[in-house]
């Protein structure tokens, strides 16, 4: 049994059948896809809020390929900063090491940045704010990256701690613009390096999912949509019996194996009910606002960060941008993202609300004219943040659920951040279940180490059973 249908457990099963298992997806949302499917709306196909395929991984990158061919469509990943009514760069190759910033600001920043390599040669930072300020001056932190990190993330720099990983490399690091600017980048998106080139399906990356998903259902395998499993209970052979609730009725079954794309919370609370180790976060939600028009886009941009804290929207999504056919010639899709806390008062507000709430904010920063919208939809994500972060999930809760993990043999938790490294996850699991050894997978899919790091440990290991053997 694999736990939902999203990128991991597609990949998962879609390796499964092609090795002759038939393999049941149980999904609790009424499509395939997860947050990687795409809506489609008349003409025009959108994706849920803004959505990157990164090319870490060569099998992932390859498969992805063979799936789709030709309707991987390359595009130029450019995002701007909006702040005060001005889109900044965030990288050099558009408009120059300025990043379009005009003069005052450079000059106000440039001092902001000697006042903070100053402080930070005088005394360690003792939050995060403080960190980057240090690094990068207070002004350019607050232009480039703080404004839409605060919002998306739903906690301000200054009550963050210091990453231990980085208290103390700072003072050798580079004091350029360049570095500067790379460094707010990094900050913004979670500490993802740099990629040179990008792709995108032709027609969202549910394009992508509903291919995998169709070679699953052709090569035998079922995917039982509204389905949710509600108890998962180990038996002392290491096999599970699972309570499943579809359309309300309660299906009890005994399964061998289970591969889980479920957070590692909702696991948890499954495995163990009521074990402190396993509550959750505080909910996040994500509230989606899209704007058609009958005009092309107003800025080149693949995305905007909304940087300025007198705007409430987070990201603005230009599906124009990438290369494909998601949006008709001449005319614009926009997603306006709204980033809120499960105890945000502004989640009484009506759709009307937020979609008028989201064109004011378009039109104020010259962004749209209302005079060619066509249409309007709006999108909510419940119990879920807009991306995740490998580095958020490495806490001491987390690291608890980590280590029981062992404990359960029968059980591939393949929940990853990162579309790649979710389904580079499903696919160790299923290669782990048909050679009948998990070893590989532990090393190469830990969920405690970064693609890179479980990538080497592998290499070391193979090279170990290399020289070991007779």
């Amino acid at each position: 049994m694999i736990i939902g249908a999203g990128p991991s457990g597609l990949t998962a099963a879609d390796r499964l059948v092609s090795a002759g298992r038939r393999p049941l997806i149980v999904e609790r949302s009424p499509h395939v896809g997860g947050l990687m499917r795409s809506l489609r709306h008349g003409r025009f196909t959108v994706d849920l809020g803004r959505k990157e395929l990164y090319a870490r991984i060569p099998e992932i990158d390859a498969l992805w390929t063979g799936l789709l061919g030709d309707a991987l469509k390359p595009y130029s990943h450019r995002i701007g900063s909006l702040f005060a009514g001005r889109i900044l760069e965030l990288a050099g190759q558009f408009r120059g090491p300025t990043r379009g910033m005009p003069p005052g600001l450079l000059m106000r920043g440039g001092w902001d940045l000697v006042r903070g390599w100053i402080d930070g040669a005088m005394r360690r930072p003792d939050s995060y704010e403080r960190f980057w300020h240090q690094r990068t001056g207070r002004r350019f932190a607050q232009v480039l990256a703080q404004g839409y990190w605060e919002k998306f993330r739903g906690r301000p720099w200054r009550d963050m701690p210091v990453p231990e990983e980085l208290a103390d490399g700072e003072r050798g690091g580079s004091h350029s613009f360049a570095a500067v600017a790379q460094g707010l980048r990094l900050a913004a998106r979670g500490g993802v390096g740099r990629q040179s080139s990008w792709r995108h399906p032709a027609l969202g990356t549910g394009q992508l999912t509903d291919q995998l998903a169709r070679r699953v259902r052709q090569g035998g395998g079922e995917i039982r949509l509204e389905t949710e499993v509600v108890a998962l209970a180990p038996d002392a052979d290491q096999s599970f019996s699972v309570t499943l609730r579809h359309r309300g009725d309660a299906i009890r079954c005994h399964v061998g194996t289970v591969i889980s794309s479920l957070a590692p919370d909702a696991l948890q609370s499954l495995l163990v009910p009521g074990d402190e180790h396993g509550r959750a976060d505080p909910t996040r939600c994500v509230v989606m606002v899209y704007l058609f028009l009958d005009e092309p886009p107003r800025f080149p941009h693949a995305w905007l960060e909304v940087n300025d804290p007198m705007v409430q929207a987070g990201r603005i999504t230009n599906y124009a941008a990438f290369g494909g056919d998601m949006v008709p010639p001449g005319m614009t899709a926009l997603c306006v993202e709204f980033f809120l806390d499960e105890d945000d008062p502004r989640h009484g507000r009506s759709d009307g609300d937020w979609i008028t709430l989201a064109i004011d904010e378009c039109r104020s920063n010259r962004l749209i004219r209302p005079d060619h919208l066509i249409d309007t939809r709006i999108h909510r994500l419940t119990r879920c943040n807009a991306a995740a972060s490998w580095r958020e999930a490495q806490d001491r809760r987390h690291g608890a659920f980590y280590q029981r993990l062992p404990l359960y043999p029968s059980l591939f938790h393949v929940n990853r951040p990162g579309t790649d490294w979710a389904s580079f996850a499903g696919v160790c699991a299923a290669d782990a279940i048909l050679a009948g050894n998990r070893r590989t997978f532990d090393a190469r899919a830990d969920p405690t180490r970064s693609y890179a790091a479980s990538n080497e440990a592998a290499t070391l290991m193979r090279s170990e059973v290399t020289c070991s053997a007779p």
